[in-house]
Parts: C-alpha cells; structure tokens; sequence
C-alpha cells in the first residue's frame, strides 16, 4: 500500500462520493471511502492535473440508465474529463484502489454477491481497452480503504480502515 502521508490542514479537499468523477488542475486533494467500490486515480504529471472516480457496482445492466455508478462507465467518462482538461494518455500514470469483500469471512459467496471482486474485474477490463497501464494497484481484501489524491504533485496516500469487532456487544 503507498505510504500514507496525511493531508495538511486547511487545503482544500474534496470528498469523492459514490457514483462521482472529479478531475481537478487545482492544488487541491481529492479523498473517498471505499469498501466494495472501486477507485480509478488519473494523474497526469505533465499539467499537473488529478482526478479520480468512485465505482459502486460492475455493470450497468438491462433496463437500467448508463451511470457513472457503474465500471463499464466511470471510467471512460473519467478519461474523457481528463482528456478535457488537455490531458494525452500517453502521459496518464494510473492507480487502483478498493475492491474489498468483508463477506469473505462468512464463506464462500454466490458470484452476484462478490461485488468488490466483480468492481476489480470489470475496472481491469475497462483500463485495458483504454490502453491504460496500472503502475499502482491494492486491491481485493477483506477490510475497506480510504484514498487521498494530492493533484499538484500526484502522491496518493491509501490507508485500510478500521475494523471493529462489535460481537461483544451480542453477549449484552
């Protein structure tokens, strides 16, 4: 995992939220939480320019509207944000993040039931027809993470969240 270096106070922050895309020339970080989601961090160190996606679910499916929710989707609307912004992708550096299954230590699940498993595939798969090359990935787990993009210099800091054991309480 990138070394987690915190971010100062008083700069400017923006908190990614699920289902979001955020790209930025600005000095500024740009922070999520991720469980099962999945992360897509774009940085070009050229124009100094960041930006990051948030991917909640694989696929968009039948009957339901494209959505930046979805990995077949937030992606390429990341690239293409990025590419507004004048960014080449040859000079893109990509990092992924997330993908996380806590259900993992009740069992074996169903397939549909993998969502960060499914989230990482799909992402992958994305990256790969875009020409995207992952310099940085953490992935997969068992415990969620939190992300934070610094885009005037490109460092990202990734740190594991916390997890409570709260069985204690079922004992009351």
């Amino acid at each position: 995992m990138p070394e987690d270096s915190r971010p100062a106070f008083g700069r400017k922050n923006y908190h990614l939220q699920p289902g979001e895309v955020f790209v930025t020339a600005e000095d500024m970080n740009v922070s999520t939480v991720l469980g099962s989601c999945v992360a897509v961090c774009l940085w070009d160190s050229r124009r100094h320019i960041g930006g990051m996606n948030h991917v909640m679910l694989p696929r968009f499916g039948e009957g339901k509207e494209p959505s930046t929710r979805f990995g077949n989707v937030a992606t390429f609307v990341l690239l293409d944000l990025m590419r507004e912004h004048g960014c080449l992708r040859g000079d893109l550096e990509v990092s992924v993040f997330g993908g996380a299954n806590s259900m993992l230590s009740a069992g074996p699940l169903n397939p549909a039931m993998q969502v960060g498993k499914n989230n990482i595939e799909v992402t992958k798969s994305v990256l790969e027809k875009l020409k995207l090359k992952i310099i940085v990935e953490d992935t997969g787990g068992t415990i969620g993470r939190k992300i934070c993009l610094d885009c005037s210099t490109g460092k990202i800091s990734a740190s594991f969240l916390k997890k409570f054991d709260f069985t204690h309480e079922l004992s009351r």
